[in-house]
Protein backbone atom coordinates (compact mmCIF):
# COMPACT_ATOMS: atom_id res chain seq x y z
CA UNK A 1 0.00 0.00 0.00
CA UNK A 2 2.58 2.35 0.70
CA UNK A 3 6.66 1.91 -0.40
CA UNK A 4 9.05 3.34 2.33
CA UNK A 5 9.98 6.50 0.01
CA UNK A 6 6.76 7.58 0.38
CA UNK A 7 6.42 10.99 1.89
CA UNK A 8 3.85 11.54 4.66
CA UNK A 9 1.83 13.86 2.78
CA UNK A 10 1.73 11.42 -0.18
CA UNK A 11 0.55 9.09 2.46
CA UNK A 12 -1.98 11.09 3.79
CA UNK A 13 -3.42 12.23 0.24
CA UNK A 14 -3.66 8.40 -0.56
CA UNK A 15 -5.67 7.36 2.46
CA UNK A 16 -8.61 10.31 1.65
CA UNK A 17 -8.23 9.41 -1.67
CA UNK A 18 -9.81 5.82 -0.44
CA UNK A 19 -12.34 7.69 1.61
CA UNK A 20 -15.35 7.49 -1.22
CA UNK A 21 -14.23 4.19 -3.17
CA UNK A 22 -13.82 1.94 0.47
CA UNK A 23 -13.81 3.82 3.28
CA UNK A 24 -12.53 0.54 5.95
CA UNK A 25 -9.48 0.64 4.10
CA UNK A 26 -8.87 4.57 4.34
CA UNK A 27 -9.35 3.78 8.17
CA UNK A 28 -7.29 1.26 8.49
CA UNK A 29 -4.51 3.05 6.50
CA UNK A 30 -4.95 5.89 8.82
CA UNK A 31 -4.60 3.90 11.73
CA UNK A 32 -0.96 2.17 9.93
CA UNK A 33 0.19 5.82 9.59
CA UNK A 34 -0.30 6.98 12.75
CA UNK A 35 1.53 3.68 13.97
CA UNK A 36 4.16 4.18 11.79
CA UNK A 37 4.89 7.59 12.59
CA UNK A 38 4.88 7.21 16.24
CA UNK A 39 7.07 4.13 15.74
CA UNK A 40 9.56 6.54 13.95
CA UNK A 41 9.49 9.22 16.57
CA UNK A 42 9.98 7.28 19.35
CA UNK A 43 13.08 5.55 18.02
CA UNK A 44 13.85 9.36 16.93
CA UNK A 45 13.17 11.43 19.98
CA UNK A 46 14.05 7.90 22.30
CA UNK A 47 16.69 8.54 25.06
CA UNK A 48 17.98 4.66 24.43
CA UNK A 49 20.30 3.40 21.74
CA UNK A 50 17.98 2.51 18.70
CA UNK A 51 18.62 -1.05 18.96
CA UNK A 52 17.31 -1.09 22.53
CA UNK A 53 14.16 1.32 21.40
CA UNK A 54 13.51 -1.07 18.52
CA UNK A 55 13.72 -3.92 20.75
CA UNK A 56 11.00 -1.97 23.17
CA UNK A 57 8.65 -1.48 20.05
CA UNK A 58 9.04 -5.17 18.52
CA UNK A 59 5.80 -6.17 20.97
CA UNK A 60 3.81 -2.76 20.86
CA UNK A 61 1.15 -2.38 19.34
CA UNK A 62 -2.16 -0.40 20.95
CA UNK A 63 -2.20 3.20 22.19
CA UNK A 64 -1.27 2.19 25.67
CA UNK A 65 1.28 0.49 24.84
CA UNK A 66 2.71 3.57 22.80
CA UNK A 67 1.85 5.83 25.50
CA UNK A 68 4.31 3.48 27.76
CA UNK A 69 6.72 3.15 25.65
CA UNK A 70 6.92 7.38 24.87
CA UNK A 71 6.96 7.71 28.90
CA UNK A 72 9.87 5.34 29.45
CA UNK A 73 12.20 6.82 25.94
CA UNK A 74 10.53 10.05 24.73
CA UNK A 75 9.02 11.96 27.82
CA UNK A 76 12.82 12.62 29.65
CA UNK A 77 14.24 14.16 26.65
CA UNK A 78 11.19 16.23 25.23
CA UNK A 79 8.98 16.70 28.54
CA UNK A 80 5.95 16.46 26.70
CA UNK A 81 3.23 13.55 27.75
CA UNK A 82 2.13 11.19 24.62
CA UNK A 83 -1.79 11.91 25.10
CA UNK A 84 -1.78 15.20 27.03
CA UNK A 85 0.49 17.54 25.01
CA UNK A 86 1.75 16.11 22.21
CA UNK A 87 -1.67 14.45 20.51
CA UNK A 88 -4.31 16.78 20.63
CA UNK A 89 -7.06 14.57 20.39
CA UNK A 90 -6.59 11.38 21.95
CA UNK A 91 -10.16 10.25 22.79
CA UNK A 92 -11.18 10.88 18.75
CA UNK A 93 -7.63 9.00 17.98
CA UNK A 94 -8.77 6.25 20.54
CA UNK A 95 -12.15 6.10 18.48
CA UNK A 96 -9.61 5.62 15.43
CA UNK A 97 -7.90 2.38 16.98
CA UNK A 98 -11.54 1.09 18.06
CA UNK A 99 -12.70 1.16 14.81
CA UNK A 100 -9.60 -0.36 13.00
CA UNK A 101 -9.49 -3.53 15.49
CA UNK A 102 -13.05 -4.60 14.66
CA UNK A 103 -12.36 -3.98 11.15
CA UNK A 104 -9.40 -6.51 11.24
CA UNK A 105 -11.50 -8.73 13.46
CA UNK A 106 -14.57 -8.72 11.04
CA UNK A 107 -16.51 -7.42 13.73
CA UNK A 108 -18.00 -4.62 11.59
CA UNK A 109 -17.78 -2.15 8.69
CA UNK A 110 -17.98 1.62 7.81
CA UNK A 111 -19.39 3.87 5.47
CA UNK A 112 -17.41 6.66 4.67
CA UNK A 113 -19.06 9.39 6.79
CA UNK A 114 -18.45 6.98 9.96
CA UNK A 115 -15.30 6.71 8.62
CA UNK A 116 -14.27 10.05 7.57
CA UNK A 117 -14.35 11.57 11.25
CA UNK A 118 -11.70 8.60 12.41
CA UNK A 119 -9.69 8.85 9.34
CA UNK A 120 -9.47 12.25 10.32
CA UNK A 121 -8.81 12.12 13.75
CA UNK A 122 -5.59 9.72 12.66
CA UNK A 123 -4.48 12.13 10.47
CA UNK A 124 -4.70 15.08 12.47
CA UNK A 125 -2.75 13.06 15.63
CA UNK A 126 0.05 11.91 13.63
CA UNK A 127 0.65 15.41 12.50
CA UNK A 128 0.53 15.98 16.15
CA UNK A 129 3.48 14.11 16.42
CA UNK A 130 5.85 14.95 13.52
CA UNK A 131 5.27 18.50 14.57
CA UNK A 132 6.54 18.08 17.65
CA UNK A 133 9.62 15.56 15.97
CA UNK A 134 10.14 18.68 13.52
CA UNK A 135 10.55 21.58 16.33
CA UNK A 136 13.14 19.11 17.76
CA UNK A 137 14.71 19.12 14.29
CA UNK A 138 13.58 15.86 13.17
CA UNK A 139 12.03 14.89 9.94
CA UNK A 140 10.52 11.67 10.12
CA UNK A 141 10.29 11.28 6.57
CA UNK A 142 14.23 10.65 6.34
CA UNK A 143 16.89 8.74 7.69
CA UNK A 144 16.67 8.57 11.80
CA UNK A 145 19.29 9.63 13.89
CA UNK A 146 21.85 6.52 15.24
CA UNK A 147 21.87 6.59 19.05
CA UNK A 148 24.66 3.19 19.70
CA UNK A 149 24.97 1.43 22.87
CA UNK A 150 28.66 2.80 24.40
CA UNK A 151 30.92 0.31 25.64
CA UNK A 152 33.26 0.90 28.74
Amino acid sequence: MFLVKDSSEVREKRIKQFLDEDPALSALLSVIHFEWTVRRAIVALGSSPNVVVRAKLKNCHGLDKYKDVWKDEVFPNVRLRLPEEVVKDWTGLGRAFRLRHRLVHGATSCGTEYAKERVYWAIEATNDVRSICFKKGINLDSRLPVRRVCKP
